[in-house]
């Protein structure tokens, strides 16, 4: 039997088809659609030069998939910047998650002849979310967490549970640890740059180092990294020679 003959006497190599998934979130707060939102430069009325654009989660999310996009290309500048990301969402979502059981224990403490229904907006906004990174998914995680946090505190508050000054502190807590999220992506600048250029100091890894300074050992050895953070070029480049 020739080739040709048994390549069609073959059977056909099954193959599954290319994953799928839609997720929509809900903000049920005017706290956390703010934050969404973001605002832009224009909407200070007063003297809008001040002022500096407030990103919103969109923004984010955008600015997290290109950091994973530089660190993909073996820029260890970004491999900073997706460490201090991760361990900053880290530290966020526990202190929000330490306000919400806080809020819920006053909640669940009354006696038990009241009962008290699960609080909700009647038209909460339906938003569709897509990031190309799991960092960037993660910093909305955050925020809906906020939202539920603020949906605790203006219940508490409404009941008497909690004072008035209680429930700003906790609003303004929560969302300084949204906001602090966001200051760590603005912050970042793409720069053309590579660990090989760092290491060689070539004009680029030069000009990077001027600008950003050099960036930890362990960063540079790829040995410090993001749990979310793409596969090395060198390791890639190795698995291919093996």
């Amino acid at each position: 039997m020739s080739d040709s003959e048994e390549k069609l006497s073959s059977p056909p190599r099954l193959r599954a088809g290319v994953l799928k998934s839609a997720l929509t979130i809900e903000l049920h707060t005017h706290y956390a659609i703010r934050l969404w939102e973001g605002r832009r430069r224009e909407e200070f009325i007063n003297n809008p030069r001040q002022f500096s654009e407030i990103l919103g989660m969109p923004q984010v999310i955008k600015r997290a998939g290109n950091i994973s996009v530089d660190s993909a290309t073996d820029n260890p500048y970004a491999d900073v910047w997706l460490v201090k990301l991760e361990q900053a969402l880290d530290a966020a979502s526990a202190n929000l998650q330490q306000g919400i059981a806080s809020l819920q224990d006053i909640l669940t403490s009354l006696p038990k002849q009241i009962i008290l229904s699960s609080v909700s907006s009647v038209e909460p906004l339906n938003i569709g979310v897509y990031s190309h990174s799991p960092l960037g998914y993660r910093c909305v995680w955050l925020l809906v967490g906020f939202d539920q946090l603020a949906m605790k505190t203006f219940q508490a508050f409404h009941y008497g549970l909690i004072s008035r000054s209680e429930r700003d502190a906790s609003l303004h807590n929560g969302s300084h640890a949204v906001r602090q999220i966001y200051g760590i992506v603005r912050s970042y600048r793409s720069l053309p740059v590579t660990r090989r250029d760092i290491e060689a100091k070539t004009p680029a890894g030069l000009e990077a180092i001027k600008r950003l300074g050099e960036p930890r050992p362990e960063i540079l050895s790829g040995q410090l990294r993001s749990a979310f953070s793409p596969p090395l070029r060198s390791v890639k480049q190795d698995e291919r020679r093996e």
